[in-house]
């Protein structure tokens, strides 16, 4: 009998679980956990809502930036090739302007041995011309 009467002393589990529910439903325990469970994870949400603007705008900056700069690299590019490009054309210019110095240079030395040849032969002349004046005048003498 001592484990019949044990057993009726004991209360039913699935009434005292029941009873338990109740009391925590009638004291609203329950439902301020379900609201402030609620509030977590709404204020949860702001929080990732604020960081995921503030990194969208970070990209955004980032981005400017990259653009920006590589607005910049294009430019430099274009400026590069326009150097370049004045470059060959004043190194065909001062090709041209040697090859033309050249071409006079070779003329001016022609000119002026042609011109010391001329010479020659006029100071060669004239010292023909000296000596035949030179021998006429000693005859005159004789």
């Amino acid at each position: 009998m001592l484990v019949s009467e044990a057993l009726a002393q004991t209360p039913n589990p699935q009434a005292v679980i029941d009873q338990t529910a109740t009391f925590y439903l009638n004291q609203g325990v329950l439902g301020a956990t379900c609201l402030v469970f609620i509030g977590l994870f709404i204020g949860a949400c702001l929080v990732i809502r604020a960081l995921y603007k503030d990194l969208k705008a970070s990209h955004a900056a980032a981005l400017a930036a990259q653009i920006a700069d590589r607005e910049k690299v294009v430019l430099a590019l274009n400026a590069a090739a326009s150097a370049a490009e004045k470059a060959a054309t004043a190194q065909s210019s001062l090709a041209s302007a040697l090859e033309t110095n050249k071409d006079a240079s070779e003329d001016l030395t022609k000119q002026v041995e042609l011109a010391a040849q001329e010479t020659r032969h006029a100071v060669g002349n004239i010292l023909a011309a000296i000596n035949g004046l030179a021998t006429q005048a000693a005859r005159g003498r004789a």
